[in-house]
């Protein structure tokens, strides 16, 4: 019995330290995190000052080559075509015949006017004579003479549908492109040709209603070629008063015809390529690095240092050109903007500056 006693009591003394050793470490993890809590961690950024600077602007923008003249030549006739006189690539003048039109109802009609005219002057030259002699009344000589001119006007009319059934064109260049086939029946206003004056290539842009109040009518200007890898000078020769359904300007940049570039021969129209032309800068403007930003430009905030310490703030941006933004309310002279490490930062957060 005695032995039983002892026994307890050892394993309530074994217990007891057990949960005395616990304890203990319990209270000593728990003040290890309460250290730990106590820790201000610093979280390294690289800052830039806030100044005044210039702002040097450049606009590209993606567009198709195209020359300033440019035609399409519709038939001023219906009927069938009988003959091609020039194909795709030849060079033309005003006046040039493209192509013919089977006009023999026509001419025949022709023929029969002029007849009907001959026969109508010479009916007039009797009567005008037996009017003389008192044989004829002045009505009759009138009547005469009114039929003479109707049926002149009928021959005149005739001849230019006659004229009309030769296609030409009407104005000088080269046919870039051919929609007739001999055979082919077409009607009255069909296209036949496009005719492209190549001496003068120029590309259509949309400036946004910031840009299209920048830009001035001779502004010079570069077009580059994809095709080519080349770039052409080129000036602003013509700007758009109204936007389009997209809310943008169009301009007119044309490549300088007096440049000595022998590429410019091998111009044509459809070549992808873009336009590019430096904007008057902008003086005395805030600017930061757009990496700066913290949740990108839709809702621009920036973090700030002061005394060690990181703090967001909401900015107003007045454009974004290439890296950098323009600040026009938020910040001031000489504040401290976080460029780097803000994706670490939080509000009231130390930081730690590099160099």
């Amino acid at each position: 019995m005695k032995k039983s006693f002892v026994a307890i009591l050892l394993i309530a003394a074994l217990v007891a330290g057990l949960f005395a050793l616990l304890n203990h470490n319990k209270s000593k993890k728990m003040a290890n995190i309460a250290a730990r809590q106590n820790i201000s961690m610093d979280v390294p950024v690289k800052l830039f000052i806030i100044e005044k600077q210039s702002l040097n602007r450049k606009i590209k923008i993606n567009g198709v080559l195209a020359a300033k003249k440019q035609v399409t030549v519709l038939a001023e006739t219906a009927g069938q075509v009988q003959s091609i006189h020039k194909e795709v690539g030849d060079a033309v003048q005003v006046g040039t015949p493209l192509a013919l039109i089977d006009g023999y109802v026509m001419s025949t009609q022709l023929e029969t006017a002029k007849a009907s005219l001959a026969n109508s002057q010479r009916d007039l030259e009797r009567f005008q004579r037996l009017r003389e002699t008192g044989a004829a009344t002045q009505q009759t000589v009138d009547q005469l003479r009114l039929a003479v001119e109707a049926a002149n006007a009928n021959v005149v009319a005739l001849q230019k549908q006659v004229s009309n059934t030769t296609v030409k064109s009407p104005q000088k260049g080269v046919i870039v492109r051919r929609m007739v086939e001999v055979g082919s029946v077409i009607g009255g206003g069909s296209p036949t040709f496009m005719v492209a004056d190549l001496s003068q290539m120029l590309m259509n842009v949309g400036l946004t209603e910031r840009e299209i109040v920048q830009v001035r009518h001779g502004m010079p200007a570069a077009i580059r070629i994809d095709a080519l890898n080349t770039d052409f000078p080129a000036t602003i020769s013509n700007i758009g008063i109204a936007a389009d359904m997209s809310g943008r300007y169009n301009v007119e940049v044309q490549i300088a015809p007096n440049s000595k570039n022998e590429l410019l021969k091998t111009l044509r129209p459809d070549l992808l390529g873009s336009v590019s032309f430096d904007l008057p800068p902008m003086e005395n403007t805030i600017l930061i690095p757009r990496d700066a930003l913290v949740d990108g430009v839709k809702d621009p905030k920036v973090y700030v240092v002061q005394n060690g310490k990181a703090n967001i703030r909401r900015i107003v941006l007045g454009l974004v050109e290439g890296t950098s933004a323009v600040v026009i309310e938020g910040l001031a002279l000489d504040e401290q903007v976080v460029m780097t490490g803000h994706q670490n930062l939080y509000e009231n957060a130390s930081v730690r500056i590099l160099q």
